[in-house]
């Protein structure tokens, strides 16, 4: 007999008060709050899969979720639709989801969903003509409210019930992890053709075109769209080359891009070799360290560092790309820095009527080649005679970056970088998620170093790889002269931390050599009362990560000593976070000192020093810029399309890359208004403006800043 006061719980899972299966409506999440749950807990990753069907009224849908090892609950229920049905189905989903989330404490990685969806929540076919004040899309909501992976997975009638549906789609979707990752998904490369799979080869859908044209000035948007129309009209297919699919800012660009351009329906792809640790030393330490002045005095290349990068070249070429169908038999090709530079032949001979880009995206010390200076001279000619091979130079807007021996062989025209207001490192991260983030990177230090961090002081950050032109060793020095200075006069109780982190690329060798470096500094004595205070680790390949990080920083550095433009500073700009950074590479055309930030000379901690004290000093460190704080934006912002304003320029955001791109393929091309008699009246206005009603020699561009041409500005 039991005893009426023995309050212990009943585990007898025959103990229910219905038997047989649940109905529908029945089969509920479990939304009670953990009892035993403390509000500093953090939150546990699941992943959903859902399923679900839209009729006249109603909406009839299945959840799994699913904690990566199996399912650990499930929903499936019909609910009556109110007012407009497309949105009122987003809304009870999406209601659900955080509902579920906030009441369990898990963090949504992944929401999964059986694709191909009904009529109201249907994915658009690629299409540039779109409607700019459409509503958000389904998929974008979930990225953005949720913080997590929108993920379609093409499996609808397939299984035995939608249940059955939203498992299949939530284990397809866990397949593309990275191996011990909770939320990064594989970045990797076809094994057939080495072409990247760019969002899980188009099943990840963080937005919509109409989304980023509601981001871009319509007079961008319209330029844009015209030259998309023009190049898909005439069938244009264009191949992008470089390094790796993953680590560093050409293939966070690319990554962009492409998803841009599947959008628009463009034939744009994207391929990467077979990397090797071998190869990658020389690339990085012999060429792109050499090209910039950073190299130590004894580095230069020797003949079995050319063999052996030829080889590799001739490797990848013929085991990927040599054939009848291979990806260089495209219209175009752009080929990014020097790793890739030995391909540059092979097009040649193999497909001749193929127009060659070569895309420079670092600082090259041109007066140190131009002098004749030893090494410096010796790589860049040895590249040279692949490059020169040719049809267009392109180069980040500094004419110093520029040997002069490259004006007089070819043309050259100059653009920036750019980084994407939608993707992992800038969208607005919901200010509950900014605590995941910081857990996250909370664990990852004290895994690394045992240091724990104390979020409550605040923190500069710099974000950037380990590498020697990075300015690190000036950055901990002036943080160390900060800090004496402030306890010297007294005015601040809790001075803030220092953060150092960013990506590693797996064709970057030096990013270990440089951490140890600087951890050996850290130990020496005159940083012995601020050590613990220091905090470096490279992240791991997760853009929201950073995003977080840069979100919630007192101020933003970027003190390189060498760089060709660093998108980071556009980034930071973009969060509305103060930058202290040098009057290095293309950086001071990112930043209006005084406005934006505070510029320094590259290679000087007293100033770097200075600057904080001033910034700390000022009330910048309360009330920001913009506004009131970075974490506190919560909707997507633009940029700004001439000095006015606030933010980034347009010109550095994605869109504005992909429109000079689209510009500089018609002139490499000799495209005209003439090779497509059905354009939209309003596209072939915009072209007209453009010079693009007829032929023109790509010749006459030599020298020109691509976005000037764009915004028809003098040059």
């Amino acid at each position: 007999m039991s005893d009426p006061k023995d309050t212990r719980v009943s585990w007898d899972l025959q103990e229910q008060e219905h038997s047989g299966p649940p109905t529908p409506a029945e089969r509920k999440l479990q939304l009670r709050r953990k009892a035993t749950r403390k509000e500093s807990a953090k939150l546990s990753s699941v992943y959903l899969g859902l399923s679900l069907r839209v009729r006249d009224h109603e909406v009839e849908y299945a959840v799994i979720v699913h904690d990566g090892m199996g399912s650990v609950g499930s929903e499936h229920d019909i609910r009556k639709l109110q007012g407009d049905g497309k949105q009122d189905v987003m809304d009870q989903i999406l209601d659900r989801a955080k509902e579920y989330s906030q009441a369990r404490g898990h963090k949504i990685e992944i929401l999964a969903i059986c694709g191909p969806l009904d009529a109201p929540l249907k994915v658009p076919a690629a299409n540039i003509d779109i409607d700019r004040d459409a509503p958000q899309s389904f998929l974008s909501r979930i990225w953005l409210e949720l913080d997590a992976v929108p993920f379609v997975v093409n499996c609808r009638d397939t299984q035995f019930s939608l249940e059955g549906e939203a498992t299949l789609a939530v284990e397809k979707a866990l397949e593309w992890l990275a191996p011990t990752a909770k939320s990064i998904v594989k970045a990797g490369a076809d094994p057939r053709n080495r072409e990247v799979q760019v969002d899980a080869n188009g099943r990840i859908r963080l937005y919509d075109l109409h989304e980023q044209a509601a981001l871009t000035s319509p007079g961008l948007w319209e330029t844009f769209s015209a030259l998309a129309t023009l190049i898909k009209q005439a069938g244009v297919r264009v191949t992008f080359l470089s390094a790796t699919p993953r680590g560093g800012g050409v293939a966070l660009m690319r990554h962009a891009l492409i998803r841009l351009w599947r959008l628009a329906g463009l034939d744009v792809h994207w391929y990467v070799p077979q990397g090797d640790a071998s190869v990658f030393d020389i690339t990085k330490r012999r060429f792109h360290n050499v090209l910039q002045g950073v190299n130590p005095p004894d580095v230069e290349l020797r003949e079995g560092d050319k063999h052996m990068f030829e080889r590799w070249t001739d490797w990848n070429y013929e085991k990927y790309w040599r054939g009848p169908d291979n990806p260089v038999r495209a219209d175009i090709v752009v080929i990014d820095d020097p790793q890739v530079t030995a391909l540059i032949p092979h097009i040649r001979r193999d497909s001749p009527k193929t127009k060659i880009i070569y895309r420079s995206h670092i600082e090259i010390r041109s007066d140190l080649v131009d002098a004749g200076v030893h090494p410096q001279v010796d790589v860049f000619n040895y590249l040279f005679n692949f490059i020169k091979q040719a049809d267009l130079f392109v180069s980040h807007p500094i004419k110093e970056f520029v040997p002069k021996v490259v004006n007089e062989t070819m043309p050259v025209v100059y653009m920036p970088p750019c980084t994407d207001p939608l993707d992992g490192l800038n969208k607005p991260i919901p200010e509950e998620m900014l605590q995941v983030y910081r857990h996250m990177f909370s664990d990852l230090i004290g895994a690394s170093t045992g240091q724990t961090i104390d979020w409550q002081r605040g923190y500069i950050l710099q974000v950037a790889r380990f590498d020697p032109s990075k300015g690190i060793p000036d950055l901990v020095e002036g943080y160390r002269l900060f800090r004496e200075e402030v306890k010297k006069q007294g005015m601040m109780k809790n001075a803030p931390q220092l953060i150092l982190t960013g990506h590693s690329s797996i064709d970057d060798p030096d990013g270990t050599y440089i951490l140890h470096k600087l951890q050996d500094t850290l130990c020496s004595e005159p940083f012995k009362d601020i050590k613990d205070d220091i905090f470096a680790v490279r992240a791991p390949a997760e853009d929201r990560l950073l995003d977080a990080l840069m979100r919630g920083a007192d101020v933003a550095c970027q003190v390189s000593t060498r760089e060709g433009f660093e998108i980071k500073v556009t980034e930071a700009i973009h969060k509305t976070r103060w930058v202290i950074a040098t009057k290095a590479g293309g950086i001071p055309l990112q930043i209006r000192d005084g406005v934006d930030g505070t510029l320094v000379p590259p290679g000087d901690p007293q100033s770097i020093a200075q600057a904080l004290v001033n910034f700390y000093t000022s009330g910048k460190d309360i009330k920001k810029t913009g506004e009131s704080r970075g974490n506190e934006t919560v909707r997507p912002l633009g940029g700004r399309w001439d000095d006015r304003g606030e933010g980034p320029r347009e010109e550095l955001f994605t869109v504005g890359n992909a429109t000079m791109w689209q510009y500089l393929w018609c002139r490499v091309l000799g495209l005209s208004t003439e090779h497509c008699k059905h354009l939209p009246e309003v596209h072939k206005q915009r072209l007209d403006t453009l010079g693009l009603n007829h032929k023109e020699d790509i010749r006459q561009l030599k020298g020109r800043k691509v976005w000037d041409i764009l915004s028809e500005r003098k040059h």
